[in-house]
């Protein structure tokens, strides 16, 4: 197994705020309970929610975009693995990785398809027809296979890369969220809980967009026959001035921002929402609900990936009257709330389970790194793509490079 290991991120880690984060730091924890030196490098400016990667043991560096320096600073680190966050993050530095050490184990997370959700979007708010062979998904497949390995969350997105854009298995390692038992919390009974939670970073266009749309058509629709007093409450990290126009306290409609636990202010709730209409990967704010006993109310979007076979105790709502029918029914009726509590419950036990996942990609990590030249020998569309022609990522970042030493020395 690698021992020195490096994540180059676009941003420090939140998870504090974002599933995303939460994740990063699942993956990492996998290698150090290996034994492996961590280190995490990224260009973006410190955040007062990052995590505290000294009490974890890792060590952090600043790392500059477009400049040599990084070159060197690789050089002496040497890691034998190297992670990428994310495909931009492989656009930036993945040929400086290749081009200093080319032996080094370069392994993709991309914690959803880029190109999946945006074709959604696409789809929703431009009224386009879905196209999943767009721009990003040029980009996005092509830092793919020049990795040797690339992290998937959902089963549905494997399927889709094998289906659709023909990538072997040996390039895929699926890895859900990660779950212990301790981290399921049994959560107040249902005469204890009261009022409707979604929660979600609003940074991220997908939970926007579910504020919005819960704002303006389910929320109307379920206030109606929901009991006098009802409230719907939305929490998420960085709501700016267009989600605090939402905020309506005289229509029961709380925008509270940052939750500092969420699990715990999940526990105060009777009901988690997750109404999706567009997104990909798995979702950090279902998997929340059901950590914290919170019957969670989403549609196929939400659910995608999440379920697999299991079932959920009801259908899942397309629109928003189905939407307000399902709260209903579920904020009214004990029984079923405490079933669609228990299924919840039964899915993170039986399809999370961090020992189990973090195995098979230790395993995978380990089949690689023992020969290295055999596994990159059977990634055809790699070896092309490493080849100049296709190397424009590279050039450009040289260009950019080249540009700025000369603007400073005119000015000098």
């Amino acid at each position: 197994m690698p021992e020195t290991i490096l994540l180059i991120a676009r941003h420090w880690p939140e998870p504090a705020s974002t599933a995303a984060g939460r994740r990063t730091l699942d993956l990492l924890q996998i290698f150090a309970e290996q034994g492996a030196r961590i280190h995490l490098a990224s260009p973006a400016d410190a955040s007062p929610f990052q995590a505290d990667m000294t009490e974890l043991g890792y060590t952090c560096h600043s790392i500059r975009l477009n400049h040599d320096s990084f070159n060197e600073w690789l050089a002496t680190l040497k890691p034998d693995l190297v992670i990428f966050d994310r495909f931009v993050s492989e656009e930036q530095f993945g040929w400086r990785v290749r081009e200093t050490l080319p032996d080094a184990i370069t392994l993709l997370d991309t914690s959803d398809l880029h190109c999946l959700r945006s074709a959604r979007e696409q789809e929703v708010k431009k009224q386009v027809p879905f196209n999943l062979f767009n721009d990003i998904a040029l980009r996005e497949i092509a830092a793919l296979v020049r990795c040797d390995l690339t992290i998937m969350i959902s089963e549905v997105e494997i399927d889709l890369l094998h289906r659709h854009f023909g990538i072997p298995e040996i390039l895929l390692a699926y890895l859900p969220f990660l779950v212990d038992k301790q981290d399921i919390r049994t959560g107040a009974e249902f005469g204890e809980r009261k009022h409707l939670i979604m929660m979600g970073g609003f940074k991220h266009e997908p939970n926007r967009d579910a504020t919005r749309w819960l704002r303006s058509e389910i929320w109307p629709a379920a206030r109606r026959v929901l009991p006098k007093g009802v409230e719907m409450h939305v929490y998420g990290a960085y709501a700016d001035h267009a989600m605090m126009q939402l905020h309506q306290p005289k229509e029961g409609f709380y925008v509270k921002g940052r939750a500092e636990d969420a699990l715990q202010t999940f526990q105060q709730y009777r009901l988690n929402l997750a109404p999706l209409r567009f997104g990909a990967g798995q979702k950090g704010k279902i998997l929340e609900g059901w950590l914290s006993g919170t019957p969670t109310i989403s549609n196929a979007i939400g659910m995608e990936s999440m379920t697999g076979q299991c079932p959920l105790g009801y259908e899942l709502p397309n629109t928003a009257d189905e939407f307000a029918a399902v709260i209903t029914r579920a904020y009214n009726d004990q029984e079923l709330w405490q079933t669609i509590a228990d299924r919840g419950r039964h899915i993170v036990q039986s399809r999370f389970n961090r020992l189990e996942h973090s195995q098979r990609l230790i395993e995978q990590v380990a089949a690689i790194a023992s020969d290295l030249h055999a596994h990159r020998t059977l990634n055809f569309w790699g070896r092309m793509l490493w080849q100049q022609q296709f190397r424009a990522q590279e050039f450009m970042s040289r260009w950019i490079e080249s540009k700025t030493e000369l603007n400073k020395n005119r000015g000098d």
